[in-house]
């Protein structure tokens, strides 16, 4: 039906423009851009007093200063001439297309030459980049990047300070298992807010899908994980940090935004073509198209990552399920000492350790089917302009991979010799990370993302139109083996006549191996499926118009749809006991309405000025929790259909007292919803109980939103027209974060019962500062540097907070208190499933010939707290690009240099699970991630 709607929307639209489209105005947003930069002569000395001209859409003129700088404040966006004129140096122009704000280098050609060149336009930006906007932003292009041969989101992202992997990690993620995979999980965290509090737009609206885990259909809304759209289908994307004022939503974004850009539209034909290596000796390769063919412009991006990953086909354990030993060896019955299940130091119910197990017989070595993957993605955007008021476009990004067996979870084994073994592994070995849990299943994973819109002039003013539909597709499951090969340490009792020796039973003698290989099968066998998908459909139309040369106004409407419509289907098989479950629909969803009604502009040369005014309201359409059935995803008691409804305004000045410096700041409210299952989900009438306690989970339908203030205050200092110096301070005060509180409530069968149950707190706060300097020239030294500094802690809770059953808490009757370990005004540790990094650093030292021809060396810090779960550690990479002509270039990348943390597969990785913010330590146990093999890629770039 919302489908229909969107459809019939953009048809009514589309009719009413197509019959007015005879204004003539030229078309194009009404949004306003600063455009920067330098002239300098063919020495790189500058060029003071030349005059500098910008005409389109909007003309202007101006004259550089006595360091060569020059600005243009509140340029609409459209296509401009730019040019430049200097005494002694000539005049020439250049076309250039403002849809942003842009730094522009301009150099001239020595003398013999006779012209000007624009040495660096829209890269300029990602490099000695002059933010002049109210927000920190910091822009990344992750086409060039998947072109460079990366690909994962979390190597480009990571590396930016403040940002980090978000969400479930390691190897409970049966996508995060191989580092440097195509499916690694990226949920972004902007300044240490959590995934479902840090937005990802598309051209203003959400995308909105699952959490990144091995669960993760039951992770509703927890996020959204990057790794499921292709990193070649976008040419650029902005981290937008704090409360922008010109933010297109402020909905789940209380560190901020991370905005992707489509492809804008062509002017000339181009053509693309990068094969590189990946770091298990696969293919990786990306072709790019650009055409333009009279009113049609088109683009067409696609990639394929085919490898055979770490294991070559023939490397994994095969452990048999829960650790079960053997049931024949050879052939031959085999008994020997069960593995016992024990629990890490620390344990217990509450905190939920992890455990490992204890065995007298380690396995090594077992065949399996490949780790082998094939990924496929891409994009393509066609946009046709019936006339200079009137345009349509729809623009397309997907992918699809198959993973044909993939590592799980490893668990470490450790290794109790049985009497008379003399081998080679000491008492006491731990097999790890070869120990593999299971053996997964084929694990083919798929998204679908198209985008329709219209943009139409109308008056003085833009009108646009877009529908966007975003869906999810996975399907991942794991089995134990029946039979495998394995070699095989330590020992036990065989089948023998007439055995009963050396402490075996009757008909078994004992036996010992040292490396041996053999053939064994297991007791029983196990095993997994899980289809889930899901579907998020938005619609958007604004409008915007200049109120006079300086300034303009608008509104815009944004709704978003999100829901889990794909049957999910598990099936558990305990031969020679099969048991069915099969889960159902569900039909559980969120709605979110939002309207922004905005002004700005320039009301003087040297300020800018944006105010932006929002209302939301949020809709839940979610299962009575009391006598819901896990089983069918049914409750005989009906539906439940809460709304919440927010307003906040945001506001942000800029002030220029010289073309090279701006003084910025930003200040307003924010909005994060509950993720779906944190509302309402499943339940049973029986606690789920196992070896020693048993938990229930009891949901909370008056679960709250979140709300922010949060204010940013940075500064951008041009040094020199090749350097730019930039700082960031921030807070952000969030009230109601969302809080998981566990606690005993009682007995079951015997067993302690764990009751969680989510709430709200009260204030809870994360504050830092970014600094960042950056020297970028076409040719000679280049560097940056940049470092951020983040803190996250609690600062009140609320009433009762500790009283366990209404009952007061105190000190001396502690079994009346929950809740213990949450102390304000400490530090949020791992506990958060967004690990806030309190120190994250880049820096890079270079030396470019041409645009072609460079070396340089990267060196990335990861602070205490970092994402991958380890002691503060510096990754170190190093690139060499060399042109091998006019139209080709070999880049060589030096990947992991030091070789810390480079295994192949994540170790046992309990992954962060949302969140506790304690002083105790994860609930989990330690999260331990492997950055990734060291290893040397190369890539060949073709181009026309």
């Amino acid at each position: 039906m919302l489908t229909a709607v969107y459809r019939g929307s953009i048809v009514l639209v589309l009719l009413f423009a197509y019959f007015t489209h005879n204004v003539r105005a030229s078309i194009g947003p009404t949004n306003t851009a600063t455009v920067s930069g330098s002239v300098s002569d063919s020495t790189g000395k500058p060029v003071a007093n030349a005059d500098v001209a910008l005409r389109g859409t909007k003309s202007a003129t101006t004259r550089t200063d006595a360091r060569g700088f020059f600005v243009f404040i509140g340029m609409p966006f459209g296509a401009y001439q730019i040019s430049a004129a200097a005494v002694g140096l000539g005049t020439a122009t250049r076309a250039l297309t403002v849809d942003g704000d842009m730094n522009i280098a301009i150099q001239y050609e020595p003398a013999s030459q006779n012209g000007l060149k624009v040495i660096a336009q829209v890269s300029s930006m990602a490099n000695a980049r002059f933010n002049v906007t109210p927000a920190s932003v910091t822009q990344v292009s992750p086409r060039a990047n998947a072109f460079d041969g990366k690909t994962s989101w979390r190597a480009i992202l990571e590396q930016i300070p403040g940002i980090s992997e978000a969400g479930a990690q390691g190897g409970t993620n049966v996508m995060a298992v191989l580092p440097d995979g195509p499916l690694v999980p990226m949920q972004i965290s902007i300044d240490g807010s959590l995934p479902y509090e840090t937005a990802t737009l598309l051209d203003d609206m959400p995308l909105i899908g699952n959490g990144a885990s091995a669960t993760s259909a039951l992770q509703p809304g927890k996020g959204t994980n990057l790794a499921d759209y292709p990193l070649n289908g976008f040419d650029s994307a902005d981290v937008v940090r704090g409360p922008g004022a010109n933010a297109p939503s402020i909905v789940d974004s209380i560190g901020g935004s991370f905005v992707l850009h489509g492809p804008s539209v062509v002017n000339q034909n181009s053509y693309d073509l990068s094969l590189s290596t990946d770091p298990y000796g696969g293919i990786v390769a990306n072709a790019f198209a650009a055409v333009r063919w009279k009113k049609l412009s088109m683009e067409f991006t696609y990639g394929v990552n085919d490898s055979p990953g770490p294991f070559s086909h023939n490397g994994v354990v095969a452990s048999g399920p829960f650790g079960s030993l053997p049931s024949t060896i050879n052939g031959l019955a085999f008994s020997g000492t069960s593995p016992s299940l024990i629990y890490a130091p620390g344990y217990s119910a509450t905190s939920n350790t992890y455990y490992g197990y204890t065995t007298s017989l380690l396995t090594a070595s077992a065949l399996m089917p490949g780790t082998a993957w094939s990924e496929h993605g891409g994009s393509a955007a066609l946009n046709y302009a019936f006339s200079p008021s009137l345009s349509i476009g729809i623009f397309y990004a997907g992918q699809s991979m198959d993973m044909a067996s993939e590592p799980l979870a490893n668990y470490t084994n450790t290794f109790v010799p049985p009497a008379a073994y003399t081998g080679s592994i000491p008492a006491g070995q731990s097999i790890d990370p070869s120990t593999s849990f299971l053996s997964p299943l084929s694990t083919p994973r798929a998204s679908s993302l198209v985008e329709e819109k219209i943009t139409a002039q109308l008056g003085r003013g833009v009108l646009r139109l877009a529908a966007l539909q975003n869906r999810i597709f996975s399907s991942y499951g794991f089995s134990s083996p029946a039979t495998a090969t394995v070699q095989l340490f330590g020992g036990g009792c065989i089948a023998s006549s007439p055995g009963g020796t050396s402490g075996c039973a009757p008909g078994y003698a004992p036996i010992v191996f040292n490396g041996a290989n053999a053939t064994v099968t297991y007791p029983f066998t196990f095993s997994y499926k899980n289809f889930d998908g899901s579907d998020n459909r938005d619609t958007l139309l604004s409008y915007a118009t200049p109120l006079g040369e300086n300034m303009h106004a608008g509104a815009s409407f944004v709704t978003s749809y999100y829901n889990i419509p794909t049957q999910i289907f598990e099936k558990f098989s305990f031969s020679p006991n099969p048991t069915i479950l099969n889960c159902g629909l569900t039909e559980d969803s969120e709605t979110t309405n939002e309207v922004r009604v905005f002004i700005g502009g320039s009301p003087t040369p040297k300020t800018s000025l944006d105010l932006s005014m929002y209302f939301v309201n949020a809709h839940y359409h979610v299962p009575n929790p009391v006598g819901y059935s896990s089983a069918t995803g049914t409750s005989p008691n009906g539906w439940l259909d809460p709304q919440y409804s927010y307003s906040a305004p945001r506001l942000g000045f800029v002030w220029r007292p010289t073309a090279a410096v701006a003084l910025r700041a930003a200040a307003g409210g924010g909005f994060a919803e509950a993720p779906l299952n944190d509302l309402v989900g499943s339940s049973s009438a029986t606690p789920n109980c196992g070896v020693s306690f048993c938990t229930e989970s009891v949901k909370n339908v008056n679960l709250q939103p979140e709300r922010s203030f949060s204010f940013d205050v940075g500064t951008d200092i041009r040094l020199r027209q090749d350097t730019v110096l930039s700082f960031d301070l921030y807070r952000s005060n969030l009230y109601g974060q969302l809080y998981s509180s566990t606690s005993l409530t009682g007995t079951f069968g015997g067993l302690p019962v764990c009751t969680t149950q989510y709430g709200n707190l009260g204030l809870s706060r994360f504050e830092g500062v970014l600094l960042d300097l950056r020297h970028d020239t076409p040719r000679g030294l280049y560097w940056s540097l940049s470092g951020g500094l983040t803190r996250g802690y609690l600062v009140s809770v609320p009433a009762g907070f500790y009283n366990l059953a209404g009952v007061t808490c105190t000190p001396a009757t502690p079994a009346n208190c929950q809740n213990t370990t949450v102390i304000p005004n400490i530090n949020f540790n791992g506990t958060f499933a967004a690990a806030i990094p309190y120190a994250q650093g880049l820096g890079r030292f270079g030396y470019r010939w041409s645009p072609s021809k460079y070396v340089d060396l990267v060196g990335t810090y990861y602070g205490n707290n970092n994402s991958y779960g380890q002691p503060a550690f510096v990754e170190l990479d190093g690139h060499v690009g060399y042109p091998l002509s006019k139209r080709s270039s070999l880049l060589v990348t030096f990947r992991n240099i030091t070789g810390l943390y480079d295994g192949v597969v994540q170790t046992w990785s309990p992954g962060n699970f949302y969140g506790v913010p304690t002083v105790s330590g994860p609930p989990w146990g330690l999260d331990k991630e492997e950055y990734g093999p060291r290893t040397i890629l190369l890539t060949t770039n073709f181009s026309l």
